[in-house]
């Protein structure tokens, strides 16, 4: 099909650019020729928050997976001298029985404890492997007589690129955040450490 004027020409190549046949009855395809090189044009991504799985595309030869821990928990206020919060837990991304880990955060000391700074995760098996760029630690929780324990240690991050087949799978697991185990029983949440992600994205 071919277009009378120059404008109707244009119009006709961005239709058939998209691989789309001209339909005189159908006036939504120059809407949908649009639509569809936008989407074609931006990188696709798939956001893991739990653990899962991810199957690769038709189409897809390669992926980014961006990998982060989670943080430890904040330190306690020094009611229970020497106590460390628990640690974040590390996030994976496994592919062929090659595995991209990035370790969780160490969990903050009490405030009483002479070591209150608490390590921030690496990352192991990445193309960029950083320390503490993953998810954020907890706060340290502070008490009445403004004792405050040291935070959490930061997730460390992995980015890494895999040279895939559609159809095959990769294995995701998502570190949870450190908490602490603060008595009495006020709500100390909002010092816990944040929970780590991964983000898989391709063209």
């Amino acid at each position: 099909m071919q277009g009378s004027t120059p404008v109707e020409c244009e119009v006709l190549n961005v239709i058939q650019g998209a691989g789309i046949w001209p339909d005189c009855d159908d006036k939504t395809q120059l809407l949908q020729a649009i639509q569809k090189i936008a989407t074609a044009s931006l990188p696709t991504r798939q956001y893991f928050t739990e653990d899962g799985s991810f199957v690769v595309p038709e189409r897809v030869t390669k992926l980014r997976v961006t990998v982060a821990g989670a943080g430890g928990g904040g330190g306690l206020n020094g009611y229970r001298i020497g106590e460390q919060s628990e640690d974040g837990q590390a996030s994976s991304v496994t592919y062929n029985q090659e595995v991209v880990i990035a370790e969780g955060g160490k969990g903050g000391w009490s405030a009483k404890t002479t070591a209150i700074s608490a390590p921030h995760g690496g990352a192991t098996n990445g193309d960029v492997n950083l320390v503490g760029q993953g998810s954020p630690g907890g706060n340290g929780t502070t008490s009445q007589d403004g004792l405050t324990g040291g935070a959490g240690g930061n997730g460390g991050l992995a980015i890494k690129e895999f040279a895939v087949l559609p159809g095959e799978t990769l294995q995701v697991v998502v570190g949870a955040g450190g908490t602490t185990t603060a008595d009495p029983a006020p709500d100390y949440s909002g010092n816990y450490g944040v929970d780590g992600y991964v983000i898989i994205e391709w063209v």
